[in-house]
């Protein structure tokens, strides 16, 4: 690596234990979800963090939240100024001081599920995690001109209805008439917006919760698979050796070893 070349972001994924009181830091933070449900005040302002929302939280602006021990979610620390990937020049991140929630658009979307599914490649390499952050930043940096879009605000509703039910039995029709549309538009949105379907989406949900609880808690794998939506702990254990070639015996004992 250059060791001239900047790379001024922390990208990490992170969990909280319950409430965090009234601070500040003197750097940009963006909080996207991953699993679970932050309550956070910015500035006063009350909001969440779900499968549906963001929180941007400026330099120098007081915040609080609160949230499961066992949630996470990604995190960006940015700074006030950044380099441009492109051309080197320096561009403000001051626009991002007008925020505060923002919808998961889908390109964003894109952009959350890349980095969880390669949060190892991410910390790994400072200029792939500098190149997502800039591709983040621009995202967030756009004018919102599709957060009035009905199909995207049906389709949080969705996400969101999904996070907060992934313990139990799902089905598209439940999902669809939580979400005030048909089971038929629902499967278009995922398709249009996710590239993928609703089940492939849960099923991605399921497995990366288990993953968190099985590094980050001590419970037995059984219920883990019922914190997470499987039928029993073989459910979870063929989930998990097709997509990883894991058990949760030796990713656990993986994680002991580092």
């Amino acid at each position: 690596m250059n060791a001239t070349v900047p790379f001024p972001f922390s990208l990490a994924i992170r969990s909280y234990s319950g409430e965090v009181e009234l601070h500040e830091h003197d750097f940009h933070q963006i909080v996207l979800p991953r699993s679970g449900v932050m309550d956070i005040e910015i500035d006063g302002r009350g909001g969440k963090v779900d499968a549906s929302r963001g929180a941007i939280i400026a330099a120098g602006a007081r915040h609080a939240f609160q949230t499961s021990t066992h949630d996470s979610f990604l995190v960006l620390d940015a700074p006030v100024r950044c380099a441009e990937a492109s051309n080197g020049t320096t561009r403000s991140l001051d626009p991002l001081s007008d925020k505060r929630f923002f919808v998961i658009s889908p390109d964003i979307r894109h952009l959350l599920d890349y980095a969880i599914g390669n949060s190892m490649r991410l910390s790994q390499s400072p200029r792939l995690a500098d190149s997502w952050s800039q591709l983040l930043l621009s995202s967030l940096l756009q004018p919102e001109v599709g957060s009035q879009d009905p199909g995207q605000l049906i389709l949080a509703k969705a996400l969101a209805y999904i996070e907060r039910h992934l313990h139990t039995p799902l089905t598209v029709r439940d999902i669809a008439r939580h979400s005030g549309t048909s089971e038929r538009r629902l499967y278009a949105l995922f398709v249009q917006h996710l590239a993928r379907t609703p089940f492939t989406h849960i099923a991605s949900l399921r497995l990366n919760l288990a993953i968190d609880l099985l590094q980050q808690t001590s419970l037995p794998i059984i219920e883990i698979a019922h914190r997470t939506g499987y039928a029993d702990q073989s459910a979870l254990t063929h989930a998990l050796k097709k997509v990883h070639g894991l058990t949760p015996a030796s990713l656990r004992k993986r994680m002991r070893a580092h």
